[in-house]
């Protein structure tokens, strides 16, 4: 793996809790990087328009709150290729492609379009047949709860749930959504 600059290490608690309020010294603290360091990060992200702040108060003392702009487009850019990044540095499109051999594998859902947040899960679609498989390794590895839908004919999913799959992100595969 390439090693990460710091600018993206500060962004990466605003990928993996987008809808958390976060402070300083806790993002210093997770990603192992001086106060400092964060410090000029996080007003060169805010002068990017990546994150935005806000002054909250406790007690008699006023801390910055520093949080994922979710409304910018440069945000949600970088948190689709974080997320697909994350997926593929796992191994789990690996794993699936050696376990099923599915025709493709699609990554469809809030977590393909960069919205999601830490509540929400991964969902992709194997084109093939059922089958029980743990994935307890990899969703500790990503951080989320993965959704598998397995479906050998594609034609036969609802008109609603194919154009969801179509717009999504193919890992694996090729997807034929019209024979």
């Amino acid at each position: 793996m390439l090693q990460k600059s710091n600018m993206s290490r500060t962004l990466e608690p605003f990928f993996g809790e987008p809808a958390k309020k976060h402070y300083l010294l806790d993002i210093s603290r997770s990603i192992n990087l001086a106060h400092t360091s964060v410090k000029k990060d996080l007003l060169k992200l805010l002068g990017a328009g990546l994150i935005t702040k806000a002054i909250e108060k406790k007690g008699k003392r006023k801390f910055p709150v520093y949080m994922a702009n979710m409304n910018s487009r440069e945000f949600i850019e970088r948190k689709k290729a974080r997320n697909l990044q994350k997926i593929i540095e796992s191994g789990l499109v690996d794993f699936l492609e050696e376990r099923l051999s599915p025709k493709s594998i699609i990554l469809f859902g809030s977590y393909s379009r960069g919205e999601d947040t830490e509540e929400s899960d991964i969902d992709l679609f194997l084109e093939c047949s059922q089958e029980k498989i743990r994935l307890d390794k990899y969703e500790r590895v990503i951080g989320r709860k993965i959704q598998l839908h397995f479906n050998r004919d594609f034609a036969k999913y609802p008109k609603e749930l194919k154009n969801n799959i179509i717009n999504g992100t193919v890992l694996s595969g090729f997807l034929e959504a019209y024979k």
